[in-house]
């Protein structure tokens, strides 16, 4: 069975409009974010900075330890108003030690055609104390 010239054509315009205006109505703003650490004995604080306030708040701060192969996660935490976040640590042998980061994690939130994402960052390597 043939498909009638007309109807094909009519088919790949309403194919090729409808991609274009998928591509066309999702606005994607990119917001770069920087997570800090610092550290008293077995206290770990630090913020999280961004040109938007969105992307400093509620954010989920992960603690992971350096050690060969992947990296474990020592405590987590979310940001507050400010930005802020803070695990401590449990003590045992040999934290003193281990190098330890911070790791905030992309966000995105999408609102009518507009997605904004809170880009990831992982801080500098510190050791306790």
């Amino acid at each position: 069975m043939r498909i009638p010239r007309g109807i094909l054509v009519l088919g790949l315009t309403v194919a090729v409009a409808l991609s274009a205006g998928a591509a066309l109505g999702a606005n994607v703003v990119k917001i770069r974010s920087k997570v800090t650490i610092a550290a008293d004995g077995l206290r770990f604080h630090g913020k999280v900075l961004s040109p938007n306030a969105a992307c400093e708040q509620g954010r989920k701060v992960k603690l992971k330890r350096e050690v060969p192969g992947k990296d474990p996660v020592f405590g987590t935490s979310t940001t507050d108003a400010q930005g802020r976040w803070e695990v401590t640590v449990s003590g045992f042998a040999g934290v003193s030690l281990s190098r330890f980061y911070a790791r905030v994690r992309r966000r995105s939130e999408g609102t009518a055609g507009t997605i904004f994402v809170c880009r990831s960052d992982r801080s500098r390597s510190i050791r306790p104390g």
